[in-house]
């Protein structure tokens, strides 16, 4: 017994250390690859510095600012001047016109000079001093979703501020009783993770995650999907499995430099909240990288062509960055389409990533998350492995072929 032991050890050692040797050369043929061929180096190297630099610049703004808008006085009294000096004055919109009439106003809308119209009607100083509620009606370009709600909140913001300067005229206990009485519950708004509340620090850090993994998606399957073309033999499923981890493992060393790009150094430079733990986040984009590099792995090994790869994946972009709940809440998305989300890796890895790097969570807050990505990548390496043994033998036709 101890002799068939010793002798089955000694066979298992050879088996272990060849495989060992195929996973570093496949990792290396893998470099290779990825460095000789130009579409493939642009779409996993170059695309993700690209799209890091330039992708975030329309949104540093932040938030929008003066919002032109035009005004119709048909009041011209004191309390309609100093509420049109208080329009001028948040810094939300920008009093760029005013007028007596509401059809001197209304081409400057169909132009796109101003984005919404507020008139004052006749007799609303009186309205207001009589104890009556005034209406001053606001007409908004509802076009622009963002445009909309700034103006509509600049223009309340003024009217707001306009009321209480009214509700407690002067100085003094008399004032602050009346303005109390007026206003008897004062909203604070602090921005939790988000201190200037811009939209750039809430949709530009989820973006970068879908960039990486759409890049390596569509970079990985064009690989795969190129060794199909060439007709390579069926191979046994112990040297496929061995075949996709080597792989795998030289795609996660090569976004190395787009991870720190996007989690690291962008985030500090274009000033968004940075509360992870680097350790957390290299232990989170372990599993979020692998899923994805072995989910592209295992659909090219089902395209005859590379190029349909690349077609095939950049049309699931767009749906992708409504899917994973940043521009629209996910606990609103239909059950099917919930469900259907969490085929791909990003809904977890941006939820995980997020979670960490702006919100500050720790590795273990974010477990869930965590463990679902090792599940994707365990399900995406069993489908590679299936579809790749079964592929059939054929001739070999050369590389510049394709």
């Amino acid at each position: 017994m101890r002799r068939l032991a010793l002798e089955r050890q000694t066979e298992s050692e050879p088996a272990d250390k060849a495989r060992q040797a195929r996973i570093g050369s496949t990792y290396l043929s893998e470099w290779r690859r990825v460095l000789a061929d130009r579409p493939v180096f642009s779409l996993m190297v170059i695309a993700p510095l690209i799209y890091g630099v330039f992708y975030p610049q329309p949104y540093l703004g932040q938030l929008v600012r003066k919002i032109p808008i035009a005004v119709v006085d048909d009041d011209r009294t004191s309390l309609s001047r100093q509420f049109i000096q208080t329009l001028a004055a948040d810094e939300a919109v920008s009093v760029a016109l005013v007028a007596p009439t509401m059809n001197a106003v209304q081409q400057a809308l169909y132009d796109r000079k101003v984005f919404g119209i507020v008139e004052i009607p006749p007799d609303t100083e009186r309205d207001v001093f009589k104890g009556e509620a005034a209406r001053v009606p606001a007409y908004v370009d509802s076009a622009y979703f963002l445009v909309f709600n700034r103006t509509l909140s600049g223009i309340l913001e003024s009217a707001i501020d306009t009321n209480l300067a009214h509700a407690a005229p002067g100085t003094g206990a008399l004032a602050r009783l009346a303005l109390a009485a007026r206003s008897p519950i004062e909203l604070v708004l602090e921005p939790l993770y988000n201190p200037t509340g811009g939209y750039a620090s809430y949709v530009v850090p989820a973006a970068f995650m879908l960039i990486i993994q759409q890049t390596l998606l569509m970079g990985a399957a064009t690989l795969a999907g190129f060794a199909f073309q060439r007709r390579e033999r069926a191979a046994s499923p112990p040297l496929v499995l061995v075949t996709l981890v080597g792989r795998a493992l030289a795609h996660l060393t090569i976004y190395i430099p787009a991870l720190l790009l996007y989690l690291v150094i962008l985030p500090r430079l274009y000033g968004f909240s940075t509360l992870g733990r680097p350790l957390d986040l290299a232990l989170f984009a372990v599993p979020f990288i692998l899923a994805v590099s072995l989910m592209g792995q295992a659909a090219g090994c089902f395209f005859r062509h590379r190029e349909t790869a690349m077609l095939a994946f950049v049309a699931t972009t767009l749906p992708q960055f409504f899917l994973v709940g940043v521009s629209w809440p996910r606990e609103m998305i239909p059950p099917a389409l919930d469900t259907l989300r969490r085929i791909f890796p990003s809904v977890s890895g941006i939820d995980g990533l997020v979670r960490i790097n702006q919100m500050g969570a720790t590795l273990a807050e974010t477990r869930s998350d965590w463990l679902y990505l090792w599940l994707l990548a365990a399900i995406y390496l069993g489908l590679g492995v299936l579809a790749a043994s079964r592929r059939g033998p054929g001739r070999r036709v050369s590389a510049h072929a394709v």
